[in-house]
């Protein structure tokens, strides 16, 4: 009974994430946006990408676990967050995270941010587009604020490097880890074996 609740928001899920992937294909060629040129190689990118989801994982760990009444709110964020993904398999977690980090650093840094650096300062490019961002990922005014900080280091690692791939890195590894703690492990963040 409750995989018929799930079934129509994996597909949902997947193709909202597929149609961003395709959004920020489509603003960086009917735009003609310039990528930067990436200042390292593909494998280091990929290194960094792993280490900084590792990081930013701990550090919402930490804000979850010691986080007061924000990381309460947070909490309850993540219960709604667990009801969308309650059941996925490992495959569907492993898609969803890569098509997550794939199509929205195309859409928010590859493009929106690239594309506003044309005509804004950096730091302008970067908070618009992590503003917007997080506006599409608002749940709560502590997923909000969490949504900011985390684009906006993204943002700042992609202009740093010029590593699209970077991000796409960081932000898929990220989404995947969050995913398997929230889906399969959540006494990582709530602190109890037992949850319902």
């Amino acid at each position: 009974m409750n995989n018929k609740q799930q079934a129509p928001g994996v597909g949902v899920v997947l193709a909202s994430q597929l149609a961003i992937v395709l959004l920020g294909i489509a603003g960086i060629w009917l735009l003609n946006v310039s990528l930067p040129a990436a200042t390292i190689g593909w494998m280091l990118a990929s290194i960094f990408g792993v280490v900084l989801a590792v990081m930013t994982f701990a550090i919402f760990l930490l804000v979850y676990r010691f986080g007061g009444r924000f990381a309460q709110t947070l909490l309850t964020d993540l219960q709604r967050v667990w009801g969308l993904f309650a059941g996925y398999s490992w495959i569907k977690m492993v898609v969803v995270a890569t098509l997550a980090g794939i199509g929205e650093e195309l859409l928010f840094r590859g493009f929106a941010q690239t594309w506003l650096n044309n005509y804004l300062a950096v730091a302008w490019a970067i908070l618009i587009s992590s503003i917007i961002f997080a506006v599409l990922h608002y749940l709560s005014y502590a997923y909000f604020i969490c949504a900011v900080l985390m684009s906006i280091a993204f943002g700042i690692g992609y202009y740093l490097s010029g590593s699209l791939l970077m991000v796409i890195v960081w932000h898929g590894v990220y989404d995947f880890i969050a995913l398997t703690v929230i889906v399969k492990y959540r006494h990582f963040i709530t602190g109890h074996t037992s949850v319902h």
